[in-house]
């Protein structure tokens, strides 16, 4: 009789192998799940990436900041960003301004509302990090930050060969 692997999940022991696509997959949605508790009411919730993005328009609030640049970063489809963009404005998270050079565009400005809900993030995420890392030493992290890289260039190659 073939013994479990206490490692795996149920859904992932059906597979019998690993698979780097599923590993994080599972993770994301599990620190999903666990950022979504934490969030008090409605009004307070980030949907998928938004924190990151109220982070990136809060460290970028020296500079002229638009859509594109969001899709660039985060590797998110345009109708995926604008969806988000949307919604962090019907929030009152964000402002959507002309620049005098080009009036089609539109920079994203982060809100005094925004700039106290990424505060929060940050605080969220930061417990998070810790409690999610507290026993693994920092040379398996530097490893693991390390194969991160190695997958994210490989992805970017091969979308790239595709284009």
């Amino acid at each position: 009789m073939e013994k479990k692997n206490p490692d795996m999940s149920a859904a992932h022991e059906e597979f019998k192998e690993q698979h780097v696509g599923a590993e994080v997959k599972q993770i994301s949605n599990l620190i999903h799940r666990r950022l979504l508790s934490k969030q008090s009411s409605e009004e307070d919730t980030v949907a998928g990436s938004g924190g990151w993005i109220l982070g990136y328009l809060d460290r970028h609030s020296d500079c002229d900041v638009f859509q594109r640049d969001l899709e660039e970063k985060f590797c998110m489809r345009r109708a995926t960003v604008s969806k988000m963009i949307q919604l962090m404005e019907q929030k009152g998270w964000i402002e959507r301004r002309s620049v005098a050079h080009d009036a089609r565009l539109k920079k994203l400005i982060l809100t005094e509302k925004g700039r106290a809900r990424n505060r929060e993030l940050i605080a969220e995420f930061d417990q998070l990090e810790e409690e999610m890392t507290a026993d693994i030493p920092q040379e398996k992290l530097d490893t693991f930050f390390e194969v991160c890289r190695m997958l994210r260039k490989k992805l970017y190659e091969l979308e790239e060969r595709e284009e």
